[in-house]
């Protein structure tokens, strides 16, 4: 079987910029490259590794929908919006329970944005993630991925 090397990104100066911005703010996230099938996941930061409890190697290559996050607290009717938020290109927020590696299960606010390069249609997505308990204030929750409201 060929050994692959490397990582299967598009080659474009976006990928650093968006790490760079992200890991600044602190942010828990991964990269996925909207042009290739399920939206593989190409970059994770140390931020997500920590809060899944899985290492980057586990989770390079997986499908951006997370699924080997999902568990028995995780709502099917969450797992159906992260998808249709993966097909789509508009910024998503979507609260959903995930479980870390060691079983324990964390609902946090998934937004989900699609990145595009001039002349070319969409070529990634970024899906950050926001640890939220319920109950809290409002103003508790992270500002989204592009820093918008």
């Amino acid at each position: 079987m060929p050994v692959r090397r490397g990582h299967v990104a598009p080659q474009n100066t976006f990928l650093g910029i968006i790490i760079r911005k992200f890991e600044g703010e602190n942010r828990k996230f991964v990269i996925a490259n909207a042009r290739v099938e399920n939206c593989a996941i190409i970059y994770c930061n140390d931020g997500f590794c920590e809060m899944t409890g899985f290492s980057r190697p586990d989770v390079m290559q997986r499908p951006s929908s997370c699924h080997f996050l999902h568990g028995v607290m995780t709502d099917p009717g969450a797992v159906g919006e992260v998808e249709r938020a993966l097909l789509g290109s508009d910024e998503r927020k979507v609260e959903i329970t995930y479980h870390r590696k060691d079983g324990e299960s964390k609902t946090v606010e998934e937004v989900m944005i699609g990145v595009t390069a001039p002349g070319w249609e969409e070529v990634m997505g970024v899906t950050g993630h926001s640890p939220w308990v319920g109950g809290g204030d409002e103003g508790d929750r992270s500002q989204p991925l592009g820093g918008r409201r």
